[in-house]
Protein backbone atom coordinates (compact mmCIF):
# COMPACT_ATOMS: atom_id res chain seq x y z
CA UNK A 1 0.00 0.00 0.00
CA UNK A 2 1.54 3.25 -0.82
CA UNK A 3 0.00 6.81 -1.11
CA UNK A 4 1.18 8.41 -4.36
CA UNK A 5 1.20 12.16 -2.68
CA UNK A 6 3.31 15.04 -3.31
CA UNK A 7 3.26 16.20 0.43
CA UNK A 8 5.87 19.04 -0.54
CA UNK A 9 3.92 20.14 -3.42
CA UNK A 10 0.60 20.71 -1.01
CA UNK A 11 3.23 22.72 1.28
CA UNK A 12 4.49 25.01 -0.69
CA UNK A 13 0.67 25.97 -2.48
CA UNK A 14 -0.74 26.56 1.04
CA UNK A 15 2.78 28.88 1.75
CA UNK A 16 1.59 30.68 -1.78
CA UNK A 17 -2.18 31.04 -0.67
CA UNK A 18 -0.71 32.89 3.22
CA UNK A 19 0.19 29.90 5.37
CA UNK A 20 3.66 29.94 7.18
CA UNK A 21 5.57 26.85 6.75
CA UNK A 22 4.77 25.48 9.98
CA UNK A 23 1.24 25.60 9.71
CA UNK A 24 1.69 24.29 6.07
CA UNK A 25 3.45 20.82 7.24
CA UNK A 26 1.27 20.55 10.13
CA UNK A 27 -2.13 20.53 7.91
CA UNK A 28 -0.13 18.32 5.47
CA UNK A 29 0.99 15.86 8.17
CA UNK A 30 -2.94 15.79 9.44
CA UNK A 31 -4.37 15.40 5.75
CA UNK A 32 -1.55 12.56 5.50
CA UNK A 33 -2.73 10.71 8.52
CA UNK A 34 -6.29 11.20 7.36
CA UNK A 35 -5.83 9.55 4.34
CA UNK A 36 -3.72 6.66 5.82
CA UNK A 37 -6.69 6.26 8.12
CA UNK A 38 -8.52 5.90 5.83
CA UNK A 39 -6.95 3.62 3.41
CA UNK A 40 -6.27 1.18 5.90
CA UNK A 41 -10.83 1.35 6.99
CA UNK A 42 -10.82 0.50 3.20
CA UNK A 43 -8.25 -2.10 3.09
CA UNK A 44 -9.63 -3.83 6.47
CA UNK A 45 -12.79 -4.62 4.25
CA UNK A 46 -10.93 -5.76 1.20
CA UNK A 47 -10.43 -9.57 0.74
CA UNK A 48 -7.31 -10.91 -1.74
CA UNK A 49 -7.80 -13.40 -4.38
CA UNK A 50 -6.82 -16.17 -2.18
CA UNK A 51 -9.43 -15.54 0.48
CA UNK A 52 -12.15 -14.46 -2.19
CA UNK A 53 -11.50 -18.11 -4.16
CA UNK A 54 -11.05 -20.04 -0.54
CA UNK A 55 -15.11 -18.23 0.23
CA UNK A 56 -15.88 -19.24 -2.73
CA UNK A 57 -15.07 -22.91 -2.86
CA UNK A 58 -16.81 -23.43 0.66
CA UNK A 59 -19.91 -21.77 -0.65
CA UNK A 60 -19.49 -24.39 -3.66
CA UNK A 61 -19.10 -27.22 -0.92
CA UNK A 62 -21.88 -25.86 1.30
CA UNK A 63 -24.24 -26.06 -1.96
CA UNK A 64 -22.73 -29.62 -3.17
CA UNK A 65 -24.16 -30.79 0.35
CA UNK A 66 -27.23 -29.24 0.64
CA UNK A 67 -28.05 -30.44 -3.28
CA UNK A 68 -26.67 -33.89 -1.61
CA UNK A 69 -29.50 -33.48 1.32
CA UNK A 70 -31.73 -32.62 -1.16
CA UNK A 71 -31.13 -35.58 -3.33
CA UNK A 72 -31.28 -38.24 -0.17
CA UNK A 73 -34.69 -36.13 1.05
CA UNK A 74 -36.37 -36.70 -2.54
CA UNK A 75 -35.16 -40.27 -2.26
CA UNK A 76 -36.67 -40.86 1.24
CA UNK A 77 -40.02 -39.22 0.27
CA UNK A 78 -40.07 -40.95 -2.76
CA UNK A 79 -39.90 -44.29 -0.85
CA UNK A 80 -42.66 -43.37 1.53
CA UNK A 81 -44.44 -42.39 -1.02
CA UNK A 82 -43.94 -45.77 -2.61
CA UNK A 83 -44.54 -47.61 0.80
CA UNK A 84 -47.45 -45.53 1.48
CA UNK A 85 -48.92 -46.67 -1.90
CA UNK A 86 -48.10 -49.95 -1.13
CA UNK A 87 -50.15 -49.92 2.18
CA UNK A 88 -52.93 -48.33 0.44
CA UNK A 89 -52.78 -51.16 -2.66
CA UNK A 90 -52.98 -53.47 0.14
CA UNK A 91 -56.03 -52.17 1.67
CA UNK A 92 -57.84 -51.54 -1.52
CA UNK A 93 -57.32 -55.37 -1.61
CA UNK A 94 -58.56 -56.71 1.33
CA UNK A 95 -61.50 -54.18 0.65
CA UNK A 96 -62.21 -55.56 -2.47
CA UNK A 97 -61.93 -59.39 -1.21
CA UNK A 98 -64.34 -58.44 1.46
CA UNK A 99 -66.86 -56.66 -1.02
CA UNK A 100 -66.71 -59.87 -3.01
CA UNK A 101 -67.27 -61.91 0.19
CA UNK A 102 -70.45 -59.63 0.63
CA UNK A 103 -71.81 -60.16 -2.82
CA UNK A 104 -71.09 -63.90 -3.25
CA UNK A 105 -73.12 -64.34 0.49
CA UNK A 106 -75.94 -62.14 -0.58
CA UNK A 107 -76.09 -64.25 -4.24
CA UNK A 108 -76.12 -67.41 -2.43
CA UNK A 109 -78.67 -65.72 0.22
CA UNK A 110 -80.65 -64.87 -3.14
CA UNK A 111 -80.71 -68.14 -4.68
CA UNK A 112 -81.24 -69.94 -0.85
CA UNK A 113 -84.62 -67.78 -0.96
CA UNK A 114 -85.69 -68.32 -4.79
CA UNK A 115 -85.06 -71.97 -3.95
CA UNK A 116 -87.28 -72.07 -0.93
CA UNK A 117 -89.90 -70.01 -2.85
CA UNK A 118 -90.32 -72.74 -5.78
CA UNK A 119 -90.08 -75.21 -3.31
CA UNK A 120 -93.12 -73.42 -1.48
CA UNK A 121 -94.68 -72.60 -4.86
CA UNK A 122 -94.30 -75.92 -5.78
CA UNK A 123 -96.42 -77.40 -2.72
CA UNK A 124 -98.78 -75.05 -3.14
CA UNK A 125 -99.88 -76.12 -6.62
CA UNK A 126 -99.51 -80.06 -5.84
Amino acid sequence: RKLFFDTHALVCLLEENGFTAQQSEVIVSALVKIMNTNLDMIYKDMVTKVQQEIALQQVMSHIGGVKKDMIILEKSEFSALRSENEKIKLELQQIKKQVMDEITKVRADNKLNLNLEKSRVKELVS
